[in-house]
């Protein structure tokens, strides 16, 4: 994202449109965690949102166009027509690189389309409807594929907001049981990026969980309770990662 990009001034996608989120249907259950879909309004402007990263990585469908989203390591305006409907099928930790065949490296801050990626063999994939895309995705054979279990071992790990701020990469290596240099490179293999980041981007949405689930309560407590050193620790990352102070955003 350009440096000038005025960020207070956009606004957050969850603040824009409907977003509704469904299991995905049995044949993807493996590689896939969720399937959702955030339509905007037929009257929205033409004013980019923006997309707050969460540590995760989609695969898209836009208007008849596949493409993967993520993994993002900072916030990401996205500029869509009024009306558009976007479906999304959220990969589970560790599978996005299986399933896509490409370290998640070559895609970190990217949205690419599946074309791009496999060529030709995305045309299986094209689709008129939100739906139809859904029913295409899970007849690609997946038998053979499997998330890293290790990966998604130390995504959970991180998620419960354990590891030290300081040196996540060497706690995940003792509990893991793998060298911190190998730890590591699987990590930006299948993240994108390394524990460090992964493990500050979870923080992050972990006090937009607790800013949810408790509107009432004061954003020091919660900033304790998220993990951050304090209030003005939160208040310089939802700048960095959401554009705006915490204050701010919605809580309900």
């Amino acid at each position: 994202m350009s440096a000038d990009l005025n960020k207070t001034a956009t606004p957050l996608a969850q603040e824009v449109g409907r977003y509704t989120e469904v299991p995905v249907p049995p044949p993807l259950r493996g590689i896939f965690a969720c399937q959702w879909l955030h339509v905007l309004p037929a009257d929205a402007d033409c004013t980019p949102l923006l997309v707050v990263p969460d540590g995760s990585i989609d695969l898209q469908w836009i208007d008849g166009v596949a493409r993967v989203a993520g993994p993002d390591r900072q916030p990401h305006a996205e500029a869509l027509r009024p009306g558009a409907q976007v479906l999304g099928l959220r990969f589970r930790p560790g599978a996005a690189a299986v399933w896509l065949g490409i370290d998640m490296s070559a895609l970190t801050d990217c949205r690419v389309a599946l074309d791009d990626l496999w060529g030709p063999r995305a045309a299986c994939l094209a689709a008129d409807s939100s739906a139809e895309f859904v029913d295409r995705v899970a007849a690609r054979p997946t038998a053979n594929l499997t998330p890293d279990a290790a990966m998604a071992e130390a995504f959970c790990l991180l998620q419960s907001g354990m590891a030290p701020a300081d040196s996540p990469l060497r706690w995940l290596s003792e509990r893991l049981q793998q060298p911190e240099r190998t730890l590591r490179r699987r990590f930006v293999q299948h993240f994108g990026y390394g524990p460090q980041t992964l493990a500050r981007l979870l923080r992050y949405q972990r006090f937009r969980q607790l800013a949810r689930a408790e509107p009432s309560t004061p954003l020091a407590h919660l900033a304790a309770e998220a993990g951050y050193a304090d209030q003005p620790h939160l208040s310089r990352e939802s700048r960095r990662l959401a554009g705006r102070p915490p204050s701010t955003l919605p809580r309900d």
